[in-house]
């Protein structure tokens, strides 16, 4: 019998002649075996899974843990490099950060908590299937960090495409994931340290995605995912992706300034710094006066094209753009300013505002 894929019990073949009662007793046993074999796996997959978090945030917060130990835990629970589908001894190359998020269309809070045992599930088999292994534990309401150990010259954005593809073709639809990968570290206590900062990508990640309305690929306005991305993944992992042509890993040079904003989410002073420069083009009512800046800045504060993209003869633009610099009270004509604008857009955009 498969569910969800896994042999998770057996029938044998029904004696030739037998009645409805040993029927029935074959498959009410057949049933019990199977509901055996789930708990049973179910029970051990958890105790692996809290065992996996509760060394993962170890590492991350280390105390009284050298690079020694943690790698003989991490050997102690199967983690480490597989040779020929046994675990070596031998050290890793590498270890890579990796944080994984994923997001349901239209899914609540609670269905996204519900979601990470079904992610966790799906990476480990997605592992399994690369002939690898990786620490993995909860990092948050939507995210799980990830320390993947390398063998040398492994190309490692690649693999987590792979890893992500698989996991998310595992999940068969329910869940959409995406990772944000940070520098590979020779150790352990090393690697978990930047998974922090493999999180602000990550979540740069999701914001881009949501911002261009690219999740399964096409342009962006800036080029700092769609485009831009989809032609340098190919290059970075030295071969060309098969299968959805969806971004899923990212680097920081991928979300580049966002990222840095990400990471400066809900600082007061960042908020002061947008509040300050946008005025009350944050406002609800004033969401013309938003867009066309928005629109201005996209066209490098040329005039002309801009006119072109919105429509709008020119005398009518240069009205509305003296406006909006009043408004402002501002040049926007002065690259400064124009900068300053762009990032208080950027901040409002990440804030939420």
């Amino acid at each position: 019998m498969v569910v969800a894929r896994e042999t998770v019990g057996w029938l044998s073949a029904e004696p030739q002649g037998a009645g409805p009662a040993l029927r029935a007793t074959v498959l009410e046993r057949a049933g019990q075996a199977v509901a055996l074999t789930l708990l049973s796996e179910r029970s051990r997959r958890n105790d692996q899974r809290q065992a996996e978090t509760a060394l993962l945030h170890e590492f991350r917060r280390p105390w009284n843990v050298d690079e020694d130990s943690a790698r003989r835990r991490a050997h102690e629970l199967g983690i480490g490099v597989l040779r020929h589908g046994v675990l070596s001894e031998a050290a890793p190359a590498a270890w890579l950060p990796v944080v994984v998020r994923w997001e349901h269309p239209g899914a609540d809070p609670l269905g996204e908590h519900q979601g990470g045992g079904a992610v966790l599930d799906a990476l480990a088999w997605a592992l399994g299937r690369e002939r690898t292994t990786a620490l993995a534990g909860r990092l948050g309401a939507a995210s799980v960090a990830v320390l993947v150990p390398l063998a040398a010259r492994t190309p490692q954005d690649a693999v987590v495409e792979r890893v992500l593809t698989a996991a998310e073709q595992r999940l068969e639809g329910a869940w959409r994931v995406l990772a944000g990968v940070s520098d590979p570290e020779s150790g352990m206590i090393g690697a978990a340290a930047r998974l922090d900062e493999a999180g602000m990508i990550a979540e740069a990640a999701v914001s881009l995605l949501a911002r261009d309305g690219c999740a399964e690929g096409g342009p962006s306005q800036d080029g700092t995912v769609a485009d831009r991305a989809a032609r340098q993944d190919a290059a970075r992992s030295g071969s060309a992706r098969s299968g959805s042509a969806r971004r899923r890993c990212f680097r920081a040079q991928d979300v580049r300034l966002r990222g840095l904003l990400a990471m400066l989410r809900g600082d007061e002073r960042v908020q002061m710094f947008a509040r300050a420069e946008l005025g009350s083009v944050l406002d609800v009512e004033r969401h013309e006066d938003r867009e066309l800046l928005t629109q201005f800045l996209a066209c490098g504060g040329n005039k002309s094209l801009l006119a072109q993209r919105i429509h709008l003869s020119r005398p009518a633009l240069y009205g509305r753009l003296a406006r909006l610099e009043r408004r402002l009270g501002v040049s926007l004509d002065d690259p400064e300013s124009r900068t300053s604008l762009h990032v208080a857009l950027l901040i409002a955009e990440v804030e939420g505002c």
